[in-house]
């Protein structure tokens, strides 16, 4: 019987754990893309527990000039949370913004490029999985 109970409780435990790490690991959604001008993302039915958006941009020709807006929608209107300047770098420039609340059911990526550059893009979000 002791053995029984202390199989049970062994499982039970390997569950409960195995359960946790996963909750740890987070949820991320992402877009890849290629760009040539201005272009927007924008992500919607997002749900509490974001804990960082990232938008990679890097130049493969041309000449950059711009910036990067990160936007939130509050009653139909787009407020700037967060912006980066670009250059005409052929390194990644970034755009990270660890929110303190998540505040906005729907998210963009503006990218107000001004000039004839192409670039690779990687624009998206991380959140804690089971929150809102």
């Amino acid at each position: 019987m002791k053995k029984i109970f202390a199989f049970i409780l062994s499982v039970g435990l390997l569950v409960a754990f195995s359960s946790d790490v996963n909750a740890q690991q987070g949820y991320k959604s992402s877009t890849t893309k290629t760009i040539t001008a201005a272009d927007t993302i924008t992500m919607t039915s997002i749900e509490g527990g974001v804990v960082m958006f990232e938008y990679n941009y890097t130049e493969t020709s041309g000449t950059t000039a711009g910036k990067i807006y990160l936007e939130g929608k509050f009653l139909n209107s787009w407020v700037k949370l967060d912006s980066v300047s670009l250059t005409d770098v052929a390194t990644v420039q970034t755009l990270r913004h660890i929110p303190t609340q998540t505040s906005y059911q729907s998210y963009r990526w503006v990218n107000t490029n001004t000039s004839a550059a192409t670039a690779g893009i990687v624009a998206g979000y991380l959140r804690r999985p089971y929150v809102k």
